[in-house]
């Protein structure tokens, strides 16, 4: 599983939300649901990067850190969106606590599936650049077919 550096993750940080990056300022409210469609969405790769998605928690829109403390139990419930059932098949993520421009963030880094689609509550989750969205038909027919057999 690939392991950004530094560097890769600021050049995230810096760069608009893509269909690569997501940042939250805090997993509270309704952004661990958030967090997980944007997990399925990264897990489907639609646009076909072949390259990992990451979900910066204690990020605010803009990249600046949102000073969110970064702790085990959030750590813990950012892993356990793996493997809570909601998302099926399991994703390939990490969990990591970083120190990105000064400050501590959570990074969850998601290897896109070789079995999509990958759904959230029964639900097929896309990226289109900045936006996450339910698929479409035909959308769904292209994820099938990238399926590695």
């Amino acid at each position: 599983m690939k392991r950004f550096t530094d560097e890769e993750l600021e050049s995230l940080l810096n760069d608009t939300e893509s269909d690569l990056a997501e940042r939250k300022q805090s997993f509270k409210g309704d952004v661990p649901k958030k967090g997980r469609q944007a997990v399925c969405a990264f897990a489907n790769d639609l646009p076909n990067h072949n390259k990992p998605g990451v979900l910066f928690i204690g990020a605010c829109d803009d990249g600046h850190p949102s000073n969110e403390p970064i702790t085990d139990q959030l750590l813990l419930s950012l892993a356990d969106m793996k493997t809570d059932g909601n998302i099926l098949p399991l994703p390939v993520l990490s969990v990591e606590k970083r120190i990105l421009r000064g400050t501590e963030m959570a990074v969850v880094t998601v290897m896109p599936s070789d079995m999509p689609p990958v759904k959230f509550e029964g639900r097929i989750w896309i990226r289109t650049g900045p936006r996450r969205s339910i698929a479409n038909e035909q959308e769904e027919r292209i994820l099938i077919e990238k399926r590695r057999y």
